[in-house]
């Protein structure tokens, strides 16, 4: 039906309407009516068509599937089954995909794949659509286990498809093989160069392994097809902050055009990009406006870096008077407590910067701080360097214990915590330590400590156990080298 069509049936239904009237319209002008509605995303009339619609023609299947959606779509998925279920149609594509996909909300995959099979038996001439529509909805929930297994099935029957082939990509990605969805994901771009899906796709995948110049160069090709995207153009400029390319990513930042929750994302990452060129005024004066929004996220982030402005720039009463409402604002932050403790036994204020420590030891026992996050570990293991260089080593001690309570794992803490020991001329906790720490980092350390000493000794290869030297050994023979005085 034409456009000029439709425009005059709504038009006869509002005027039956504001007459008091109830009009008539045969299922497909109401069915076309709704249809235009989608179509131009205009859901005005949309609600009160169909349900005039249900009332002329109850039994009408396109009707009810309509309906049927319309509960799914308020996520009202066990009213759309039940409606669904009486329509006693078979090969109805839209009946059978919005079934499948109330059963995929509802987590009853073995629904979804009963259904499948018998269109697989029916031998439908639309079950590559079928798969096409599922597959990103079985992603989309998250269902990984699912998506893997119906993709699967869809590329054994549709090998060359590519909307199936990018949805493994998505899964492999789900699953942590990332250097197998990028080598799928060039398989895609070869099929189609001009895919901005795909080298969005592709950037993003080497972004998460760290791979930053193939990640821009992807990104640069996305932008080729479509320059649109504010995303895309937020996720370059990172990437090229986190290669060290902090000109252009700020220039990157300055083009980059949108609301005021955009400006809020990027201001504070434009800002840490000034920091890294060392120019504190510019990052001051951005974050200055950031911190006194109160709608900003990442506050203790914002504060951290705003009162590292201000030392640079020789505004150390402000970083003062900031660090103090920081920390009241964010009681709970081990970074800004830290710094408050530093800052505290500086001014010589020793016994309020024990207070502020055991507050910071009584956050992290009691947040019971997840081992993969290491913010809390990084922001004791700073902490405690700095109360070495201030002779504080038992107090730095304690810190670095902490740290091994929290994560067992951090890198280096054994080193941290053998070293300390020995300024402290304790050999029984050094040996203690040193016995934890691994053979290649032991090397490391002390190779940078006295490479003279270790001028002939190499980490040991797996072929090479036989010759397996102790890491207490080493630091034997370190401590007996008369050169490697404390």
């Amino acid at each position: 039906m034409k456009k000029d069509d439709i425009s005059r049936l709504l038009q006869h239904y509002i005027s039956a309407k504001e007459e008091g009237k109830e009009p008539y319209f045969d299922a497909d002008q109401i069915d076309e009516m709704l249809d235009s509605f989608e179509d131009s995303n205009d859901y005005t009339y949309f609600d009160e068509v169909l349900a005039l619609g249900l009332r002329l023609h109850p039994g009408n299947s396109a009707l009810q599937i309509k309906k049927s959606r319309q509960f799914a779509y308020n996520e009202d998925y066990e009213s759309a089954l039940a409606l669904l279920e009486n329509i006693a149609e078979t090969d109805n594509q839209d009946l059978d995909m919005l079934k499948m996909e109330c059963y995929c909300s509802l987590n009853q995959y073995s629904k979804v794949l009963e259904i499948t099979e018998e269109l697989i038996a029916r031998d439908c001439d639309y079950l590559e659509e079928v798969f096409e529509y599922i597959s990103p909805i079985l992603n989309d929930l998250d269902m990984n286990k699912e998506a893997r297994d119906f993709v699967d099935r869809g590329l054994a029957l549709f090998p060359d498809n590519l909307i199936l082939k990018n949805e493994f990509c998505y899964i492999l990605e789900a699953e942590g093989d990332v250097s197998r969805a990028i080598e799928l994901c060039n398989e895609l771009i070869d099929k189609n160069p001009f895919s901005y899906e795909y080298w969005f796709t592709l950037g993003r995948l080497h972004s998460m392994v760290g791979d930053y110049e193939k990640a821009i160069e992807a990104f640069d090709f996305a932008l080729t097809c479509d320059d649109s995207d504010m995303e895309l153009k937020i996720l370059k400029a990172y990437c090229l902050y986190m290669n060290e390319s902090y000109e252009k990513a700020i220039e990157e930042y300055q083009e980059i055009k949108g609301d005021e929750e955009v400006m809020r994302r990027i201001s504070p990452l434009m800002a840490e990009c000034y920091m890294k060129l060392e120019q504190y005024e510019k990052a001051y004066q951005l974050l200055s406006t950031i911190i006194n929004d109160p709608n900003m996220e990442d506050g203790p982030a914002n504060y951290i870096n705003y009162i590292r402005c201000c030392t640079e720039t020789g505004r150390d009463n402000e970083a003062s008077n900031k660090l103090f409402e920081a920390a009241q604002l964010y009681p709970s932050n081990v970074r800004l407590l830290s710094l408050l403790a530093l800052s505290l036994l500086d001014s010589g204020k020793k016994e309020e910067a024990i207070e502020i420590t055991n507050k910071i030891f009584k956050v992290i026992d009691n947040k019971n701080t997840n081992p993969e996050i290491q913010e809390e570990c990084d922001s004791l293991i700073q902490a405690a360097e700095y109360l070495l260089t201030k002779g504080e080593v038992d107090k730095a001690i304690s810190y670095y214990k902490k740290v091994l309570q929290i994560n067992p794992n951090t890198p280096m803490i054994h080193v941290f915590l053998a070293m300390a020991y020995l300024r402290n001329q304790n050999m029984g906790e050094f040996m203690d330590h040193i016995s934890h720490i691994p053979e290649n980092d032991l090397y490391l350390l002390f190779h940078k400590m006295a490479p003279d000493m270790l001028a002939d000794y190499k980490p040991i290869q797996s072929d090479q156990e036989k010759k397996h030297i102790q890491p207490e050994d080493l630091a034997k023979e370190f401590l007996k080298n008369k050169d490697n005085s404390n």
